[in-house]
């Protein structure tokens, strides 16, 4: 799949200048942002960003050397009574050993009362709080006070931080619409870096006029983006800049910011929190790792260490570059981030002689990494990577459902960092597996227009991965019965093979429920408990890739019997649909025979996805696709 194009920009800073542009005052408000009713560059927004502005600069404190100060400013107005929980804000900041500090936290709301005067309240010292969130971060929240639909509300903070290696990127867009936004940084001669950006809109640089200044970033009216159906890691999406410092060298002073691929890579193996977290001696495995070794192949001695941390452990939903408190502290407790699982998974397919690696990815929602830069921020997990004579395994022992030989779909079609001192590098994560539901169902219709059925589904592959999960939060019997043009109740569901991954999740089921019915003619659709409904291309632009995450391939074998007193008046047509590339192909089979209707539907999707410029091809296709889905077999009784 081509991604959609960004612009990019890279250069070498030595000296930049800065130009200040007006910003209405901190704690001042103008009525006219109190008594707008509506976003005029994005109608129908929740809020509106009306300024968001940071201020970067660097300095040398001896003897910490160079540290970094940011100031932040935030000003939104609510236009709707779900923007209200908007005005909770949480600032999160690395507490560890001091490295950051967030301090001037302030913050004002205004409203208009009845008589049309403006109420300004501002935010209590006793109502901002610091908590501890591990070892590692902590975070200030606070609420600003008295709000309602129509206030606007601002805060302003400080962050101080010794990592002057990390000049932080900038988001221009957001979910909601944003009216300004502005980014200046006034960064020493003596610091070299490079900048990439995503726009589609203009973005306006000024620059100073003097070495004491920096270099302002600005864009204005940025529409708000939006989920879009089968759209995935929407943050890659957003119009931003990146910034990665690559050195500093100044009188008695230099020093690298991981500017190679190989540089960080060694950087992670010798880390105590990395590749010296691995190599930790675990208690009681001793009869895993005999087990594995009378697995007998290779590949079953993989799939039997994998399914028992993928049993034992418990992920605690956090994703991590890092090992939190050591493999240790995490295999006695049994719960623990994303990374320390993956390196329990590495341990103890070491120990089996299976020469696994760690995994630096990007999951999809991450956002993509880019490849020409070695920025470690751009990761957020560590899998295991194991690669045979005639297989490579990327695996993740924190997804409970997902098996052993099966590429997480979180990050297929993404690149990733192989940690390793002989093959390390980035290597492109790919898959062959498919999205596979098959349907079985039969129903019959009684002389009250009343269906009652039964179904099996079988779902294998990616479909067994995510239905595991619909079971899990018991939201299965709602995902059979949204049916578009027919109420039906689902009972007494059971299923087969939940403990073995390597066969289809049989669902069984029984349904009933009313036909839908115009006058004397009765309907009975094709596409029962297929999720299928409604086409999700019908919006007129996009801006996101069409990214169906995996090929996908759906059947079902459906048979309906019909009463004495009922005929059938319109039976739909065979057909067959295919996308010009043959990347799409929907085929319908029908027959009557006598009081049995009998059906074969089936819709194969041999792609993962589309780039956004193909989408008015693609609307178009589904728009005649879903004619075809929507044609019911119309029943008249006798």
């Amino acid at each position: 799949m081509q991604k959609l194009p960004i612009i990019l920009f890279f250069f070498l800073c030595s000296s930049i200048t800065f130009a200040q542009n007006k910003l209405p005052s901190f704690g001042k408000i103008d009525k006219a942002d109190l008594e707008m009713k509506d976003c005029d560059f994005d109608p129908g927004a929740e809020a509106v960003v009306l300024i968001d502005y940071g201020f970067i600069k660097f300095g040398f404190v001896d003897p910490v050397g160079w540290q970094q100060e940011s100031e932040y400013r935030v000003r939104i107005k609510i236009l709707k009574e779900k923007a209200l929980g908007r005005s909770e804000i949480k600032l999160s900041y690395y507490a560890k050993d001091r490295i950051e500090e967030i301090t001037g936290v302030t913050g004002v709301s205004y409203s208009l009362d009845e008589a049309g005067n403006i109420i300004t309240t501002k935010l209590e010292k006793k109502s901002v709080f610091d908590k501890v969130i591990n070892s590692q971060y902590s975070e200030i929240s606070f609420a600003l006070p008295a709000l309602k639909v129509g206030s606007v509300f601002e805060y302003r903070y400080k962050k101080i931080s010794k990592a002057a290696g990390n000049i932080p990127d900038w988001t221009f867009q957001q979910r909601i619409p944003v009216k300004y936004s502005e980014y200046k940084i006034l960064v020493p001669q003596y610091f070299s870096f490079t900048m990439q950006s995503v726009l589609r809109q203009k973005m306006e640089k000024i620059e100073g006029k003097s070495v004491d200044e920096g270099n302002s970033y600005i864009m204005q009216n940025i529409p708000g983006l939006k989920d879009e159906p089968y759209s995935a890691g929407i943050i890659n999406y957003y119009q931003k800049i990146e910034f990665q410092l690559s050195k500093i060298e100044s009188p008695g002073y230099y020093k690298e910011y991981r500017n190679t691929w190989p540089k960080l890579i060694t950087e992670l193996l010798e880390d105590d929190d990395f590749g010296r977290a691995i190599n930790k001696n675990l208690r009681g495995t001793d009869d895993i790792v005999k087990s594995a070794a009378a697995a007998g192949s290779e590949k079953e001695k993989i799939r039997t260490i994998y399914n028992y941390v993928q049993s034992n452990m418990q992920w605690n939903d956090n994703y991590s570059k890092y090992s939190r408190n050591g493999i240790k502290d995490a295999w006695d407790k049994k719960n623990a981030n994303i990374t320390d699982i993956n390196f329990i998974l590495i341990n103890l397919l070491r120990e089996a002689k299976i020469d696994a690696k760690p995994l630096l990815v990007s999951t999809v929602d991450n956002g993509s990494i880019n490849m020409i830069f070695p920025f470690l921020g751009q990761f957020n997990a560590v899998l295991a990577y194991v690669k045979t004579s005639d297989h490579v395994y990327i695996m993740n022992a924190a997804d409970k459902f997902n098996p052993f030989y099966l590429v997480p779909y979180d990050v297929l079609n993404t690149n990733a960092l192989l940690v390793d001192k002989n093959e390390g590098g980035l290597v492109g994560i790919t898959g062959l597996d498919k999205y596979k539901n098959n349907i079985f169902f039969t129903g019959s219709i009684d002389n009250n227009a009343m269906i009652n059925g039964s179904a099996t589904i079988q779902s294998a592959d990616y479909a067994r991965n995510i239905r595991m999960n619909t079971v899990k939060k018991q939201k299965l019997k709602e995902v059979f019965e949204d049916n578009t043009g027919i109420a039906l109740k689902i009972d007494s569901i059971s299923f087969n093979n939940e403990k073995n991954e390597l066969l289809p999740l049989e669902q069984k089921f029984n349904f009933s429920g009313p036909l839908q019915s115009t006058g004397e003619y009765y309907f009975l659709p094709f596409t029962l408990f297929t999720g299928m409904e409604k086409n999700p291309f019908i919006e007129e632009t996009r801006v996101m890739n069409i990214d169906f995450n995996f090929p996908r391939s759906t059947t079902i074998t459906g048979t309906f019997i019909l009463p004495d007193d009922f005929t059938v008046d319109a039976l739909p047509k065979n057909t067959r649909m295919i996308m010009p590339d043959t990347s799409i192909a929907l085929t319908r089979i029908v027959q009557a025979d006598g009081r049995m209707i009998s059906f074969r539907f089936s819709l194969e999707i041999d792609t993962d996805g589309y780039d956004a410029e193909s989408y008015p091809y693609i609307k178009e296709f589904y728009k005649k696709m879903y004619e075809i889905l929507d044609e019911r077999i119309v029943l008249k009784k006798k």
